[in-house]
Order: structure tokens, then C-alpha cells, then sequence
């Protein structure tokens, strides 16, 4: 099928916990700023000085990258004046991108304080801030916590009503889990876009924990595939990259126009899917946010 307008791209990073991390994400960013993608998110951490470590990574990024930053904060961890207090910093900053999510306690940490009792609230109290555009989390299949489908679809309308401006969905794998959501979202009013959120298969078996932590399925087929590619590297890429452009090519198919990839900060098979996916890659670096 022929498309008349390009895909459009975001990529999702983590905070570097070492040097080492650190050098791989600004490389990374660089390898994909000559896409020139719609913006970079920066997730947040869940504690203490995991979340210091998120802030001034993602007020690095806004800073020294040309490409816009939408930074992760949750009301996980702290009580409301601090997730507030980093809101106000982020905007003082010129940060006007922000994801707002619940947060998820880590292991062993069940009676974490939340300052938000959920990701509506925190949304209303960044509008009453200032005017950020806001996206927020949505489940193309039903979130661990979920009371069910239609639960999930009305709180999704709860936060897009408290002044959300789109849903960036958990990554799936077979096209029909995100379009099921998308035609139920509809049926329901939900008018807000949903942006697919899609996870290169770097490696199977982190894949499959990853994905039994946080309800996501992973096709049965993919094992004998992978297992087909043995123990070749080059092999194992090719595959992980046609799996992640077939699953994008029906989704654009069937009318998405925006792609948002985890990259776990790595740059090789994003850059390889999103160039397949017909994304420009610049003849020139990107001029400098300086």
C-alpha cells in the first residue's frame, strides 16, 4: 500500500546508572537525532536517587539535544510538593513535554507512598501548573492492576479528560492487540490520539521477562523463530528488525501515524527499523539545541 505521509517517530531512553550507560545513551541520541524524531522521553526513577538521576538526565537531554524532550514523572515515591516542586523545575527549565504515570513500585517496596492516587490526578495538577502537553499510559492489553477492559478504557478517558493530550500505549506484539484498542477507544469517545508503543526484540528471553512482569504476551511463534536463527548474531538482528517492521507496516496500514519506540538505549535496530519504515535520515548532523 502506498502512504502519502511519512511515519512519524519518538524514542523512549532510561537514566544511565554508570559512565559507561552514560556514554551508550548520548550515542545513541546522537545515531537517532538525524531522524529528526517528534521527541525523546526520558523515564523515571522510582526512588530517591533513581529519580534525581532521571531529572538531570532528561535536563541534560533538553539542553544538548535539538530534539524535543517529553520527561516521565510519577507520583511514586514522593509526596505531592516534591513531584510538584520537579514539575516546576522541568518548566522553568523550558521542559513543556511531560509523561505522567502512576509509577510502579519496584520489588519489595508494595507500600511505597504515592503521592497521586493514580495517573488522573497527577495530570490535573500538572494542568493547574502551567500548560504542558501531556501524554499518558495506555494498555493494549489489560494492565496487571486492570479490573478489566472496560475499566481500562474508562480510566483512560479519565486522564485524557483531566487535560491529556494523547495515550503512548505498553508495547505489544501482534497488531490486532493495539487496534482492538484503538476501535474500542473510539467507540467510547476517547477522540485523544493513541501513539503505538513498540519494543524491538534486542533479546528473547529479557523480552519474555520484561513482558511477564508487566502483561504483555509474547507470541508463541517467536520462540521457534529465534530458535531457527540459532546462535547467529546477524541472523537474530534480521529477524528482530522484519518482526518490528511487519508489526509497523500494518499498523500504518491501517491508519497510524505515529510510531513511539523502547529503545533500552540502544540505536542499532531502532535506526534500522524506523530507516525501513522510510523514516529521512539527514545528510548533515542536526544543528545544536545551543
Amino acid at each position: 500500500m502506498k502512504h502519502d505521509r511519512p511515519l512519524k517517530f519518538s524514542y523512549e531512553f532510561f537514566p544511565p546508572r554508570s559512565p559507561r550507560m552514560e556514554r551508550r545513551l548520548w550515542r545513541t541520541m546522537g545515531q537517532l537525532e538525524r531522524l529528526r524524531p517528534e521527541f525523546y522521553s526520558m523515564t523515571y526513577g522510582a526512588l530517591g536517587s533513581a529519580q534525581q538521576v532521571s531529572v538531570d538526565t532528561a535536563l541534560a537531554m533538553h539542553r544538548e539535544s535539538p530534539v524535543a524532550l517529553a520527561a516521565h514523572l510519577t507520583g511514586a515515591g514522593a509526596d505531592a510538593a516534591a513531584v510538584l516542586a520537579v514539575a516546576r523545575q522541568l518548566q522553568a527549565a523550558g521542559v513543556r513535554r511531560i509523561v505522567a504515570l502512576r509509577g510502579d513500585a519496584p520489588a519489595g517496596e508494595d507500600a511505597m507512598p504515592r503521592a497521586f492516587p493514580s495517573a488522573v490526578e497527577l495530570v490535573a495538577a500538572l494542568r493547574r501548573i502551567g500548560d504542558f502537553d501531556i501524554s499518558v499510559a495506555a494498555y493494549p492489553e489489560p494492565h496487571p492492576d486492570s479490573r478489566g477492559r472496560r475499566h481500562d478504557l474508562e480510566h483512560l478517558r479519565r486522564k485524557i479528560d483531566a487535560g491529556a493530550a494523547r495515550a503512548i500505549t505498553q508495547y505489544f506484539f501482534e497488531p490486532d492487540c493495539f487496534l482492538r484498542l484503538r476501535d474500542a477507544a473510539a467507540r467510547a469517545g476517547i477522540a485523544a490520539p493513541i501513539v503505538p508503543g513498540i519494543l524491538p526484540v534486542h533479546d528473547l528471553d529479557r523480552v519474555c521477562e520484561f513482558s511477564r512482569r508487566c502483561g504483555a504476551t509474547v507470541p508463541a511463534r517467536f520462540g521457534p523463530l529465534f530458535a531457527q536463527a540459532g546462535d547467529d548474531p546477524a541472523a537474530r538482528y534480521r529477524l528482530a528488525v522484519e518482526l518490528a517492521v511487519t508489526l509497523c507496516e500494518r499498523l500504518r496500514d491501517e491508519g497510524v501515524a505515529q510510531i513511539h519506540f523502547y529503545t533500552l538505549n540502544q540505536s542499532d535496530l531502532c535506526l534500522d527499523i524506523s530507516l525501513a519504515l522510510g523514516a529521512n535520515h539527514a545528510a548533515q548532523p542536526v544543528d545544536s539545541a545551543a
